[in-house]
C-alpha cells in the first residue's frame, strides 16, 4: 500500500511517497483464536469419541464408550516447522473434559478448556460443552450445543450451535455459528462414509465442507485402517482447504492428518494423534 506525505523544505512544499503496511484481517483473526485440529478433518456427524467435544458435543453420547486421546499440531512441517498446538481429552459415557494449548505468533500463548456432557437413546443424542478461553490476556466463556439423530439406517443428521453468548477473546468477538451436517454410509458399501456440513452465521452461509472416508470392512482385521479426505470451500464453492488422513488400529489407534490450501500447492499443517477406546462388555443374563 502506498501513501503520501507533505513536507516543507524552505519555502517549498514537496509531495513524497511513503510505504504503508497493514496486517491482513484473516491473519489477525488467526492470532486471536486457533481452531482445534480435529475440526479440520472431522464432521459433526462423524465424531463419536473424545474429540467430539471440539466438533459436536452430541457425539460424546452416540456410543457408550470411554476414550482418551492426545494430539500434536505442527505448522508448515519441515525445516521451518513449528509446534502450534497441543490438545488432549477424555470421554466417559458422555462426560468429557479436554484442553488445548496454542503457540501463536508474537509469543502469544493461548489455552482453551472444555467441559462437555451428552447422552443418547434410540438413535438420538444431545449434548453441550462449556469453553473457557485463557492466555494472552483473554478471559472469556462460551457455549456449544448439538444434536445427532440416526434418521435412517446408515444416515445420521446433526446440528450444532457454537459460540453461544458470543465471547470476546483477545479483542475478537466469536460469531454465533450454526453447523448442520449429515453422514451417509451406503448399505451396499458400509465401509465408505460420505459427509457434508455447512457453517452458517447470522449474516450468511460462511462455508461448506465435503468428506469421504473408508475403513477396513469387518471387525476381524487385526489392524484396521481408515482413510479420510475432506475439502472445505467458501460459500461460492471455491476450494479453501484440503485434508487427508490415515489411521491404523481399532480400540488403540494412531493417526496422522495433513492439511493444505485448496490448490494443494504445499502442506501447511500436520496433526499426529493417538487414542485409546474401551466399550462396556455386554451384560450376562
Amino acid at each position: 500500500m502506498v501513501g503520501w506525505a507533505v513536507k516543507r523544505l524552505g519555502g517549498l512544499f514537496t509531495l513524497t511517497a511513503i510505504a504503508l503496511t497493514a496486517q491482513p484481517p484473516n491473519r489477525l483473526a488467526a492470532q486471536q483464536v486457533a481452531p482445534n485440529s480435529a475440526s479440520s478433518y472431522l464432521f459433526p456427524t462423524s465424531a463419536a469419541d473424545a474429540r467430539a467435544i471440539w466438533v459436536n458435543p452430541a457425539g460424546l453420547g452416540m456410543q457408550r464408550e470411554a476414550s482418551i486421546y492426545a494430539e500434536l499440531g505442527v505448522g508448515e512441517p519441515g525445516a521451518k516447522g513449528r509446534l502450534r498446538q497441543i490438545n488432549a481429552g477424555f470421554n466417559s459415557r458422555g462426560l468429557s473434559f479436554a484442553f488445548q494449548r496454542d503457540i501463536l505468533d508474537a509469543g502469544v500463548r493461548a489455552t482453551t478448556y472444555r467441559l462437555g456432557l451428552a447422552g443418547g437413546a434410540g438413535g438420538l443424542a444431545a449434548g453441550f460443552a462449556i469453553a473457557h478461553y485463557g492466555g494472552g490476556g483473554a478471559r472469556a466463556t462460551g457455549w456449544d450445543i448439538g444434536v445427532n439423530y440416526v434418521a435412517l439406517p446408515g444416515l445420521t443428521v446433526g446440528f450444532v450451535a457454537t459460540n453461544l453468548g458470543q465471547p470476546i477473546v483477545r479483542g475478537l468477538r466469536q460469531p454465533l455459528t450454526f453447523v448442520p451436517g449429515a453422514t451417509w454410509r451406503p448399505s451396499p458399501a458400509p465401509a465408505f462414509a460420505l459427509s457434508v456440513a455447512a457453517r452458517i452465521t447470522t449474516d450468511s452461509v460462511a462455508s461448506y465442507a465435503f468428506g469421504l472416508g473408508w475403513r477396513t470392512p469387518g471387525a476381524s482385521s487385526r489392524r484396521p485402517v481408515e482413510i479420510i479426505a475432506r475439502i472445505d470451500t467458501d460459500r461460492g464453492l471455491r476450494r479453501g482447504a484440503f485434508a487427508l488422513g490415515l489411521s491404523i488400529g481399532g480400540e488403540n489407534r494412531v493417526g496422522a492428518v495433513a492439511t493444505s490450501p485448496g490448490d494443494v500447492s504445499h502442506i501447511d499443517g500436520l496433526s499426529l494423534y493417538g487414542m485409546v477406546t474401551r466399550e462396556p462388555a455386554p451384560r450376562r443374563r
